[in-house]
């Protein structure tokens, strides 16, 4: 039988008829259980906000700034006094690099026998290769912090957007000790596409590593293009130009379809920018 969060931290008495621990003969309310079951969801996200945050060697004043809240405001539900607001969930989320499931305590199919999140997570992440992976030694952690609170990656996806047509996949930024000090590399796929030391310091340092990582983007993109980033392409041509693919995609041409005909174009040097062309070509041959 499962055993509830309120299960485990409020076990009841002990029965001396049975030799068991029970309820007895005490009764709750639904106001008291509800009660119960608000003080031990603030303590399971306190206590997964705060592993997360340690493991990325974050202190509550960086992620508080990072979130746009006040120190005392992550101590509070570290300590399980209090629940950040539901607008803050997705930022928390995205800045520990947790799902929201995980974040929330909602039970999934569970990969580790105990209850360590971190290492659950952790497994999960490294289960599928990213298309794109940004690693870099334990000396460039603080300009990439610094640089993370600032616009500068989707600066770099909107240039390549507005020039090739080229949505750049979401890079992860992942920190390795085994990497020297200043060292960085760029890889997709587990393929490394680019490794070198940081010659800037600071805030260059960071924008050197996003240009690296941008321009290996433009010039391996027909590898980096999955499924994923044109459906999302596409969905962004049905809120623009409906009529162009209502009924068409995925209907009677599949995303993969047009993942071939993208990267076809791309390896010729062509841009894929015409995207409207693109689709009504593909329709046109599939008559």
């Amino acid at each position: 039988m499962n055993t509830s969060l309120l299960d485990r931290q409020a076990p009841g008495r002990y029965n001396r008829g049975t030799g068991q621990r029970g309820c007895g003969n005490v009764s709750l309310s639904f106001t008291d259980v509800r009660k119960a079951q608000v003080f031990v969801m603030k303590e399971s996200i306190g206590d997964i906000i705060c592993q997360y945050r340690q493991n990325r060697k974050m202190t509550q004043e960086e992620f508080a700034s990072r979130l746009g809240v006040t120190p005392q405001a992550v101590s509070k539900w570290e300590r399980g006094s209090g629940l950040p607001d539901i607008s803050l969930v997705k930022g928390i989320c995205q800045v520990l690099d947790v799902n929201a499931d995980m974040l929330l305590g909602i039970p999934e199919g569970k990969v580790v026998e105990n209850n360590n999140v971190i290492m659950e997570q952790e497994i999960r992440n490294n289960l599928v290769a990213d298309p794109l992976l940004l690693e870099f030694g334990e000396g460039l952690i603080p300009c990439v912090i610094e640089g993370l609170k600032t616009d500068y990656v989707n600066q770099q996806r909107k240039r390549l957007a507005e020039s090739r047509g080229i949505l750049m996949a979401l890079v992860r930024l992942k920190d390795n000790v085994r990497l020297g000090k200043r060292q960085y590399r760029i890889l997709s796929y587990d393929r490394i596409l680019y490794e070198t030391d940081a010659q800037a310091e600071g805030m260059e340092a960071f924008r050197e590593m996003i240009d690296q990582t941008a321009a290996r983007c433009q010039e391996h993109y027909a590898d980096i293009l999955n499924k994923q980033l044109v459906k999302i392409m596409i969905d962004n041509i049905r809120t623009l130009f409906p009529g162009v693919v209502e009924g068409v995609i995925p209907e009677k041409i599949s995303y993969l379809k047009v993942l071939r005909r993208l990267q076809e174009k791309l390896r010729q040097g062509e841009s894929i920018r015409d995207m409207l062309h693109i689709l009504e070509e593909l329709e046109e041959e599939s008559l």
